[in-house]
């Protein structure tokens, strides 16, 4: 998937001599579901990953499903997503 790149370190977008950068976007999508919670993307509310809300609990054994079907909703190919002593593991 290409589109507009965004500057991990700030948040912006991408610049670089005075224009936009172009490139595959998959990893910033992956890290966007998977760092919102439900409602922060206004036009999809269900999309949101809410992985903040499982650090130092117990994960749900139902999310990497449920985070699956909202890779996919956003176009990330992926056929598994599993949690690994606290890593979360995308296929």
């Amino acid at each position: 998937m290409r589109g507009i790149l965004i500057d991990s370190g700030t948040g912006d977008l991408l610049v670089e001599n005075g224009s936009i950068v172009i490139g595959d976007t998959e990893a910033q999508t992956v890290e966007a579901v998977l760092t919102t919670n439900r409602g922060e993307f206004k036009e999809s509310p269900l999309i949101g990953g809410e992985v903040m809300q499982m650090l130092g609990g117990v994960v749900d054994v139902m999310w990497p499903g449920r985070v699956k079907k909202m890779l996919k909703a956003c176009g990330v190919d992926c056929e598994r997503v599993k949690v690994d002593n606290g890593e979360v593991i995308i296929e």
